[in-house]
């Protein structure tokens, strides 16, 4: 296998292996359970609503079609692809529950293999990019942007975090 590919190849395995290990947690109490729902995100938000195919298109200043890729529990996906052309092209997902431990598997990869991820200012509460990766830890959820054929990425990956974030 390519050296340059072990690394993103583990940092999803990573990633994968920490989905298939989530547990469901038990309230403690009904207080707890309603505490916890009311400061819990929004796990039944769709990412094309959470960032509409118009709210997109303005964003990136291309015409977009906004395509729902809703496969998994746990996460949600919408691809927005270019109406005319090749690009714009955008991948966006939540993955609830997910950040903390795609974070973790980030900074393994990155000390691992140094300068494969990139740390990121100003986008949620942690964020890397690696490769056309963008990975935003906000609270406890994993919000990832995959970017291709856009300029001035890092102005429109926070416009495109605000939105979805004042909504999730």
């Amino acid at each position: 296998m390519n050296r340059h590919w072990r690394l993103p190849v583990l940092l999803l395995a990573l990633l994968e292996l920490h989905g298939c290990s989530k547990q469901t947690a038990t309230p403690a109490s009904t207080a707890d359970s309603q505490e916890s729902a009311a400061s819990a995100p929004r796990q039944d938000a769709k990412a094309c609503e959470l960032v509409t195919e118009k709210e997109m298109t303005a964003i990136l200043g291309a015409p977009v079609h906004a395509e729902p890729n809703d496969r998994s529990n746990g996460k949600t996906e919408c691809i927005y692809t270019a109406v005319k052309g090749i690009s714009p092209y955008l991948e966006f997902s939540v993955e609830w529950g997910s950040g903390e431990g795609a974070m973790m598997g980030v900074g393994m990869a990155a000390q691992a293999e140094p300068g494969l991820a990139s740390p990121y200012e100003g986008l949620g509460d942690q964020a890397a990019a690696v490769g056309p990766a963008l990975m935003i830890r906000t609270g406890k959820d994993l919000v990832m942007l995959v970017f291709s054929g856009v300029d001035d990425i890092p102005a429109k990956a926070k416009r495109i975090f605000e939105t979805a974030k004042a909504r999730m």
